[in-house]
């Protein structure tokens, strides 16, 4: 009696961990997403970089397009790890006179991991994710007078973003997020609104 009761507790022991198992099997995906980036850089530091004076016309552009791609691996419904490529674009600053000019470029692009922790609600879930990345930042001065010089600084930035998702079909969901990545290049934040598909297999 007390063996027929040890084996149907196995077997049921056994049926419950390969029902676990089977529930939550992780899940590889490929994404990409295509959006517009906004650099938080005073142009207060590029005047006084560029020793501008009153008078002189000056402009800064820190919006761009930006785009991502790369992959994933669901462990279950609930928590993803992505590991990814970025390039958040570019700012760009320009003074001129009328007869002389002054430009700065800083463009940014890199690679780096998220996780994603989800909050499924049948065809729509909703994100939040912290992440890793190693970015680097080209920066590109030049005026009339100075021929171009080019800096380059490469920084490990944190990230934070949240995020929306609904399933066009089993394998295939439409995403939309903000994110931010703090400190890039030690000196500024860039704001990136985004949207993408990601594949599921």
């Amino acid at each position: 009696m007390f063996k027929r009761a040890l084996f149907t507790a196995t077997l049921f022991s056994l049926a419950s961990i390969s029902a676990v198992t089977q529930a939550q099997e992780t899940k590889p995906y490929l994404f990409a997403s295509l959006g517009q980036s906004d650099a938080d850089v005073p142009k207060s530091d590029f005047d006084d970089f560029w020793g501008v004076v009153p008078g002189v016309s000056t402009s800064l552009d820190t919006e761009d397009t930006a785009w991502r791609i790369g992959g994933g691996l669901e462990l279950n419904q609930y928590v993803a790890f992505e590991f990814e490529y970025i390039d958040l674009g570019e700012a760009a600053y320009r003074a001129t006179n009328g007869f002389a000019s002054a430009r700065t470029d800083l463009a940014t692009d890199g690679y780096g991991m998220n996780a994603v922790f989800s909050l499924p609600l049948e065809s729509f879930s909703l994100f939040a994710k912290a992440g890793y990345h190693r970015l680097e930042t080209e920066g590109e001065f030049s005026s009339t007078f100075m021929a171009a010089e080019s800096e380059t600084v490469e920084e490990w930035v944190l990230s934070w973003g949240i995020g929306a998702g609904y399933d066009l079909t089993e394998n295939v969901t439409i995403v939309a997020e903000f994110e931010r990545f703090q400190d890039v290049a030690d000196y500024y934040d860039v704001d990136l609104m985004s949207a993408g598909l990601r594949y599921s297999f």
